[in-house]
């Protein structure tokens, strides 16, 4: 049973977001670039020896850096079983890569929650959490129309994007939550950073339009800085349980506004009133995500 306990003293504190510093100096990217690697590295080597440190196991504070790794991993390894896929099968591989991480997912719930008393409020928020992404992707029959191919593709790249960015992480999170309790949710915060700042600089319209200038560094910046380190630190520096939880909550909600918006506006008006609805889903799934982490693991904890 892990021996952390919420609030964190400040030591503890400082060193769970030290991988969300490194994020905001730009070094955990979910671009494959010499700067992604040299974070990439520094986030092995901080793990590897937090792991040492604490007498080979891993301490709490080292869950958020653990989180990153792991959505690393996970891309590289899609990455990888969809290509051989694709060669052998002369197409796209993405139904196989999701059946992968379905199962995966289903193996990782049934795994962590066998044996336990699971209230009706998980399986309702997990289902709205399918039915936000779901949502969010209705756009493509007003941009594309209405047919068979559309409805596919709406069905395919919805669940493929709720399992690898929200479910997959809150599900891996459980096998920590088993020993650190609560505090696995800066692992799940770790795995959704990763996926979520991929909205950063989307198709780089915003580098394309800001690139170079002060305010585009600002919001580089910014983003990571409230998403792993602000509200992280709320998270384990707070003394209440509501105000933990809703302090997270609501940094990260404005996080994910702030670059939504950003985003948004640096079409330059070009960006239709669907693709803008379709941001309201989306921040609702995120955080209802990390609502049903904190909501589950605070009574995961082994005695």
């Amino acid at each position: 049973m892990s021996q952390d306990e919420l609030p964190y003293p400040w030591n503890k504190a400082l060193l769970s977001i030290s991988p969300g510093l490194l994020a905001a100096a730009g070094l955990v990217s979910a671009d494959f670039s010499s700067r992604m690697l040299s974070g990439t590295l520094l986030l092995a080597a901080f793990l590897i020896s937090a792991y040492w440190w604490n007498r080979r196991q891993l301490p709490a504070w080292s869950l958020m850096a653990a989180g990153m790794l792991a959505s690393i991993g996970i891309t590289m390894a899609t990455g990888v079983i969809g290509g051989l896929a694709a060669i052998l099968a002369d197409g796209s591989a993405r139904g196989l890569v999701l059946l992968v991480l379905l199962a995966a997912w289903v193996v990782l719930l049934w795994t962590s929650l066998r044996g336990r008393r699971v209230s009706p409020l998980v399986w309702i928020l997990l289902a709205v959490i399918v039915l936000c992404q779901l949502a969010v992707r209705l756009k493509y029959f007003v941009l594309f129309g209405i047919s068979w191919p559309v409805a596919g593709q709406w069905l395919n790249i919805s669940l493929y994007a709720v399992v690898i960015a929200l479910l997959l992480p809150f599900a891996l999170g459980m096998l920590l939550a088993t020993r650190h309790g609560r505090l696995a949710t800066l692992f799940v915060v770790g795995m959704l950073y990763m996926s979520f700042q991929l909205l950063v600089d989307v198709n780089h319209k915003v580098s394309d339009q800001m690139g170079g200038t002060v305010g585009f560094t600002v919001y580089q910046v910014v983003i990571p800085l409230l998403f792993t380190v602000a509200a992280p630190l709320w998270f384990v520096r707070a003394r209440s349980w509501r105000s933990r939880v809703s302090g997270m909550l609501a940094l990260e909600g404005l996080t994910i506004i702030l670059d939504l918006v950003v985003v948004g506006l640096s079409y330059d008006g070009a960006l239709p009133g669907i693709i803008w609805i379709s941001f309201i889903p989306y921040t609702i799934s995120v955080l209802l995500t990390l609502g049903l982490t904190t909501l589950l693991y605070k009574d995961m904890q082994s005695a």
